[in-house]
C-alpha cells in the first residue's frame, strides 16, 4: 500500500513515470519504475488514488503532459529559428521525438538541447540531394547550439587576450614551433546556408525566407559577456582550424596551404600577418606557447 512506502520512493518512481515519453502506462511498467515500485498499468490506483473527476492514470498523465510541454517550450527558447522555420507544430513534434531518443537526464536546462543537432542529423533523409532542406535545418540547429554553448561557457572576460608583441618577441628560428592558446568560447563552424543571417532575421522579429546555398565559415566568440561571430575566408578558416586541433604554428600553416588552389599560395602568405593582427584585436587567443615553455 502507499502507506507503506517512503515519500522518497514515491517521488523516484512518479518521476520515472512522469517523464517516460511513451506515456504513463509504459511508464509505470518501465524496468527503472518498477525497481521503485513492482506494479503494473492496472495496479496504477495502489499507489495514485482517483479523484471525483480523473482515473490515477489520468491525473498522473496531467503532470506528464505538462512536464513535456515544459521541455518543449525550453528546447524551442533554446532554437528559435529552428522552431520558427519548422513551424510550431512540426518543431514540437521533433522535440518529443528527440525527447524519446534522448531523455532528459540533468538537473540543469542549459543541456537539454545539447544533442539536438546530432539529432536532426542522424534523421536526414538519405534521398534528398545534399544541401538541401535537411541540412538548413542541421546548420540552423548547430549555430544556435554554438550560441547556447558559448553563452553559457566559459569566457575570455577576466583573461588577458594575446597582444600582437608576444609573436614580436619570439626568436624567429623558434616561430613556426608556437602554439596558439585559444580563448575557451572560440568556435568554428562550417555551414552549407548563411544560417547566421536568418538567425539574425528571427531574433528581429522578421520572416525571412529560406537562402540558398552558400559556402558559411564562420568564428565564433565571446567577448563582454556578448556572443559574436564573425566571417572568414575558407584559407584562414583552414589555417585557424588547423591550430585548434593543436598543431603547431609551422605545422599549421603547412595543412593550411596544402588546402590552397594552385598558384594561390604567394597571397596565402602575404595575408598571414593581416590574420594574426585581426586575431589579437579580436581576442580570439590568449597566449602563444613555446615546446617545454
Amino acid at each position: 500500500m502507499a502507506g507503506q512506502r517512503s515519500l522518497t520512493q514515491l517521488q523516484r518512481w512518479m518521476q520515472e513515470v512522469i517523464t517516460n515519453p511513451d506515456g504513463i502506462v509504459a511508464g509505470v511498467e518501465s524496468s527503472t519504475a518498477r525497481q521503485k515500485i513492482d506494479i503494473d498499468g492496472t495496479r496504477i490506483e495502489e499507489v495514485i488514488g482517483r479523484s471525483t473527476r480523473l482515473g490515477s492514470a489520468e491525473r498522473l498523465a496531467v503532470y506528464g503532459n505538462a512536464y513535456f510541454a515544459r521541455l518543449i517550450e525550453c528546447l524551442g527558447d533554446e532554437f528559435p529559428a529552428t522552431r520558427f522555420a519548422l513551424g510550431e507544430e512540426t518543431f514540437q513534434t521533433f522535440a518529443l521525438g528527440y525527447f524519446e531518443q534522448s531523455p532528459s537526464t540533468s538537473y540543469s536546462l542549459g543541456f537539454l538541447g545539447a544533442r539536438f543537432p546530432q539529432y536532426l542529423i542522424d534523421g536526414r533523409p538519405a534521398d534528398i540531394p545534399k544541401p538541401g532542406w535537411p541540412d538548413f535545418l542541421i546548420d540552423l540547429a548547430t549555430l544556435e547550439r554554438a550560441y547556447a554553448e558559448v553563452f553559457d561557457g566559459l569566457g575570455p572576460e577576466k583573461l588577458t587576450p594575446l597582444q600582437p608583441e608576444a609573436l614580436q618577441a619570439i626568436p624567429i628560428e623558434l616561430i613556426s614551433e608556437v602554439r596558439f592558446v585559444p580563448a575557451p568560447s572560440l568556435r568554428l563552424l562550417e555551414a552549407s546556408f548563411a544560417v547566421h543571417e536568418y538567425f539574425t532575421a528571427v531574433r528581429q522579429s522578421q520572416s525571412p525566407e529560406i537562402p540558398a546555398p552558400q559556402e558559411t565559415l564562420l568564428v565564433i566568440t565571446r567577448r563582454d559577456y556578448v556572443v559574436r561571430r564573425g566571417i572568414v575566408s575558407r584559407p584562414e578558416f583552414e589555417l585557424l582550424r588547423a591550430i585548434l586541433d593543436g598543431n603547431s604554428l609551422g605545422a599549421a600553416i603547412e595543412i593550411a596551404a596544402e588546402e590552397q588552389p594552385e598558384g594561390t599560395n604567394d597571397d596565402f602568405a602575404a595575408n598571414l600577418s593581416r590574420w594574426f593582427h585581426h586575431w589579437a584585436s579580436a581576442g580570439w587567443f590568449l597566449n602563444v606557447e613555446l615546446p617545454n615553455s
